[in-house]
């Protein structure tokens, strides 16, 4: 390399003058037509009647807008962060070693109790997807934040324990303390003192009324012999000390002396005090942090692809005085800020942001009394740049507040994690869900102002009049039962004007719908708010909404991909910042976690259903893995711990945080402990000897049953022979009486028949008889025939007749 050509070292100055050039050119810094765009994108979420959205410049026209832009954004994000953060887990580690499941499981849950519990995840989560969703881009921005927090706090009713407990720790400082006695304390003394007070008057009762009863003879002093003169105990050597007599040990009297010792044992404890404390808690460790990034204040190179390869990429925010003082920069420069150019403050996106309901920070001003509180435009870059000349260049930070730097140092990445919905290949802007549905508001909102418009000249249409003719002020007072006043009729009436044709609006209203619903791919069905749809089949409509879906599982992906980004820089900052273990609370368990064990050494695997259909069907497809798992118990291909993960990941497909609560981890399960080996081996014999007793017992039992069972047998037998007999003969002399009883009635019958017909051939014969006597009779009188011959034969039938 020749002395022309080869680098040196730039200076402060030189610095500057880069990093002015690369911003002139950077995209976020100037109005471009990008920052129009995502301005653009606001007014029409906002549904503001302004820019192309305007209406005429004519009194009474329509000034509604359709809020196409906000009903699918809004409609969409609740599905879209559903998601991620619908659990109590957004990312999983993944080993890359054999061994490291223990760390990478730690890692897992100690990343997710950060985002969640420390960097309020849901909120961040929220407010990313939607920026992605609205302004092409959604930013967030993941650093260890080093500033010094220092703040007060006040404990008030402190023990001497508690308060030893908290000055053991080195970043508290008390500044004032109140001390006083604890007055439950000292109450509970004099109601323990009282209480004994009342025992020793019981005590020294009992004492007197003892003293006063007479004393029985004892025996003799010092072991004397019966009868001889008493001992006296041996007297002290000459020089000696006296002792003391002694109090009495047992007794009422002993007693009595116990409790009095108790009471001023009590009485000459110290009152127990309690303390009121002030102290100015410092935290020096840092912490990590994760914030949303305005698109407006996000600064890249315009040609940039991705953030890791961007040349320059940063972040402007507003800081005050006391804030950079706090993160460690030089205080001589912070004195040395003039007034700032406030060029973030005239921002056409932050304006169109914040003038919709006047909440920005630009409404208030800077002219605040108090110094510390003033605040600068702050860029915080991060540019690749050959500063040290070695020609290479690096990767650095450099801040900087009006024309000062305040920060200059090589770093290992650029803080920034982003993700787009709609990507467009090769750029690192792409498109957002408002840019695809601003059309098709834009021809809504024509299509309902003509509506409204039609309308509004049908009720107020326009007229005539005849200059001269008629009273002008009484025609343009229009009101219902209004008098016009005019010389002659015909000298006013109403000009002929278009109608609307409602029905012809109607149906290109719905032609535009279908339109946004394929530039967007979130129709009715996804919504569930197509009143039609609830009388299509579900299989139809099932079709529809995952194929709508699809698009929306499309977003999902790339903002979970943005998540991965967002996890892996965690890890690195957790692992290269945190000084100590932490004690956090897992699943209903204190865990101690020590991010300094992990070393960046796991990768990501998204932990996010995507493409499987919505809740119910999740579930649905869930539920049939189980069954399978639990068939596979006894085939070895499923295990408890499988079925317990899946029971879990049930509950939070279901919309619980965790599966904790309603499930046990097999794992976790103490073991059953071993047993003796003697001891097993007598349980076995034991048990042995009870199960040859009860064989036994059982054959016994088993018999008698047996036998039992015969007798019963031959008993029923026997009675049900003599039933059948005995029905035998009941059945015979039934028979026999039938027959009998037959017989009778027979012989009855036939005995009254022989009876009827002799009556009858008796009367037969009697009236013939008769009837003979009278023919014969009239014909003797008519004939008169004396003839023998005719009498005789007369004769002959008469004896056949009688006969």
């Amino acid at each position: 390399m020749t002395a022309s050509t080869k680098s040196k070292a730039m200076t402060e100055a030189d610095l500057k003058a880069l990093v002015d050039s690369e911003l002139s050119q950077a995209l976020g810094v100037d109005s471009t037509k990008l920052a129009e765009q995502r301005r653009k994108a606001l007014a029409y979420y906002y549904a503001e009647p302004e820019g192309d959205l305007a209406p005429p410049e004519i009194v009474g026209r329509s000034q509604v807008v359709s809020p196409d832009v906000r009903n699918t954004i809004e409609s969409m994000l609740p599905q879209l962060v559903a998601k991620f953060v619908g659990g109590d887990k957004v990312v999983q580690f993944d080993p890359t070693k054999p061994g490291d499941e223990p760390k990478a499981d730690s890692a897992t849950k100690y990343l997710n109790h950060l985002f969640f519990k420390k960097c309020n995840g849901h909120t961040i989560t929220v407010s990313w997807a939607k920026d992605g969703l609205l302004s092409k881009r959604g930013v967030l921005k993941c650093w260890w934040d080093k500033r010094h927090d220092e703040r007060r706090e006040e404990y008030e009713g402190m023990t001497q324990v508690e308060l030893a407990k908290l000055l053991e720790d080195p970043e508290i400082e008390v500044i004032d303390h109140r001390e006083y006695p604890d007055e439950d304390e000292a109450k509970a003394r004099a109601q323990a003192v009282e209480q004994l007070q009342q025992q020793l008057a019981q005590a020294m009762q009992a004492a007197q009324r003892q003293a006063q009863q007479p004393q029985p003879p004892g025996p003799p002093q010092g072991g004397a012999a019966l009868g001889g003169p008493a001992q006296q105990p041996p007297a002290a050597p000459m020089g000696a000390p006296q002792r003391p007599p002694q109090p009495p040990q047992n007794g009422p009297a002993g007693a009595a002396l116990q409790i009095q010792q108790q009471i001023d044992m009590i009485l000459r404890e110290p009152p127990a005090m309690l303390y009121d404390v002030g102290c100015r808690v410092t935290r020096k460790g840092g912490k990590l942090s994760i914030e949303g990034v305005p698109s407006e204040e996000f600064i890249i190179s315009r040609g940039a692809k991705t953030i890791a390869e961007a040349r320059l990429v940063g972040h402007r925010v507003k800081r005050t005085l006391s804030e950079l003082k706090s993160m460690g920069y030089d205080q001589a420069k912070i004195d040395s800020l003039g007034s700032d150019d406030s060029e973030g403050d005239s921002n056409a996106e932050r304006i169109a942001r914040d003038r919709f309901d006047d909440t920005g920070d630009e409404f208030e001003g800077n002219n605040t009394t108090d110094p510390s509180q003033r605040s600068i435009w702050v860029k915080e870059l991060y540019l690749r740049v050959d500063f040290d000349g070695d020609g290479i260049s690096e990767l650095r930070k450099i801040v900087r507040a009006g024309n000062q730097i305040l920060d200059n140092e090589i770093v290992d990445e650029a803080p920034f994690v982003s993700w787009c919905p709609v990507p467009m290949p090769h750029k690192f802007w792409g498109l957002s869900v408002a840019d695809l549905a601003m059309q098709g508001q834009k021809t809504k909102t024509s299509i309902v102002r003509g509506q409204l418009d039609n309308m509004y000249l049908q009720v107020n249409g326009r007229y005539f009049g005849v200059k001269g003719k008629v009273d002008f002020d009484s025609l343009l007072d229009s009101r219902p039962g209004g008098v016009v006043i005019m010389d002659q009729p015909g000298m006013a009436g109403r000009l002929d004007q278009g109608m609307g044709d409602l029905g012809a609006a109607a149906q290109l209203m719905e032609q535009e719908e279908q339109a946004l619903e394929n530039s967007t791919g979130w129709t009715r069905y996804s919504q569930g708010n197509d009143a039609k749809g609830l009388n299509d089949t579900y299989g139809g409509v099932q079709i529809i909404t995952n194929k709508a879906d699809m698009r929306t599982d499309l977003m999902a992906r790339n903002l979970a991909e943005g998540f991965v980004d967002l996890f892996k820089m965690m890890l690195k900052l957790v692992c290269q910042n945190q000084k100590k273990s932490e004690l956090i609370k897992i699943a209903g368990e204190w865990v101690e976690m020590d991010p300094r064990e992990w070393k960046n050494q796991f990768d990501t695997d998204i932990n996010v259903g995507l493409g499987v259909g919505n809740k119910d069907q999740q579930v649905g497809h869930l539920m049939g893995l189980r069954q399978l798992q639990v068939s596979g118990l006894q085939w070895g291909t499923s295990t408890p711990k499988k079925i317990y993960e899946l029971d879990t990941e049930i509950a939070k497909t279901m919309g619980f945080r965790s599966g904790d609560r309603f499930f046990n981890d097999p794992e976790k399960n103490p073991p059953p402990p071993q047993p003796n080996p003697m001891q097993a081996q007598m349980e076995i014999e034991k048990i042995k000897a009870q199960a040859h007793l009860q064989v036994e017992s059982a054959k016994l039992q088993s018999n008698q049953q047996i036998e039992a069972m015969k007798i019963q047998q031959q008993m029923q037998l026997e009675h049900a022979k003599a039933q059948m007999q005995a029905q035998v003969d009941i059945n015979r002399q039934r028979a026999e009486a039938e027959q009998h009883a037959l017989r009778i009635r027979q012989e009855a019958e036939l005995e009254a028949m022989r009876s009827q017909m002799q009556d009858s051939f008796a009367r037969w014969k009697a009236e013939l008889d008769a009837a003979v006597r009278v023919e014969v009779a009239n014909i003797s009188s008519k004939s008169k025939l004396d003839n023998p011959a005719t009498q005789a034969a007369t004769n002959e039938i008469a004896t056949e007749v009688r006969q």
